[in-house]
């Protein structure tokens, strides 16, 4: 039988371990090449593709996707993501479900080009831990990327990961009002060129609360809400300045989507 001094005992460990996992993501913001941040390769324009975003409901003996929920969420947070680029500069582009349903080849690429960046930002994991593999362009997201950006004419592609977790009324009783909701975004930018991930930039974790709503106000404000997370997440998102940026020759753009295509 489990005493109420250990449940105590293992809340406090739990949140200890919270607080150890959140203070080494409080400095984590924007990880980027050397070229990004120096202009020479930062993106004129981009395409913010449908961003995904995973809404799950923690109850006491399982989790429970809400999926309606996140499809309205989804589409606020692809626009104030889309708002944050316009407002720094970039020649955004929008392409909505309906678009890329109805054009057999663009919806086949969107549906390769995330299945493979869903798989690369699995390899990501740890914020922190993998600068230097970003700022080596250790992580590339494939042929298929490329030739995406390629048939979107633009210079880069934008993705929206977002994960909310929030415990059910069970769950907070279990852990005495301990351990309450969770939200991270994370927002990648991929050069269209190359497929290398240029930029992985993630939510700071100080001062969220002062400016983030909880699972009820998000499901209630989600516009509000959206702009509020995309905004937090890219302010320090560089301007787009296109007299830095370095273009590769038609030539050579054509000869790669070309050998793409073979």
């Amino acid at each position: 039988m489990i005493r109420q001094s250990e449940i105590r005992s293992g809340a406090i460990v739990a949140v200890l371990a919270i607080g150890l996992a959140l203070g080494r993501l409080a400095d984590a913001k924007v990880i980027a090449t050397e070229e990004f941040e120096d202009g020479s390769t930062r993106p004129v324009s981009v395409v913010v593709l449908p961003s995904e975003v995973s809404l799950v409901k923690q109850r006491v003996l399982r989790q429970e996707a809400q999926v309606e929920e996140s499809g309205v969420l989804e589409e606020h947070l692809t626009a104030a993501v889309a708002a944050e680029f316009r407002a720094r500069g970039y020649e955004v582009r929008l392409v909505d479900a309906a678009a890329i349903a109805a054009d057999p080849r663009l919806n086949e690429l969107v549906v390769d080009v995330n299945r493979r960046f869903d798989e690369l930002l699995t390899n990501i994991g740890s914020r922190l831990s993998k600068t230097k593999n970003v700022r080596a362009r250790e992580y590339n997201a494939g042929d298929e990327a490329r030739l995406l950006a390629g048939r979107l004419d633009v210079d880069a592609l934008a993705f929206a990961r977002m994960e909310i977790v929030a415990p059910a009324g069970g769950v907070r009783a279990l852990n005495l009002g301990v351990g309450g909701e969770t939200a991270m975004l994370t927002v990648t930018i991929v050069d269209g060129t190359t497929g290398d991930i240029e930029a992985f930039i993630t939510l700071p974790v100080t001062g969220r609360s002062k400016m983030f709503g909880g699972h009820d106000d998000i499901v209630e404000n989600p516009a509000e809400q959206m702009a509020n997370y995309a905004a937090g997440t890219l302010g320090d998102l560089p301007v787009a300045n296109p007299l830095l940026r370095v273009e590769p020759s038609a030539e050579d753009v054509l000869s790669d989507l070309e050998s793409l295509l073979e």
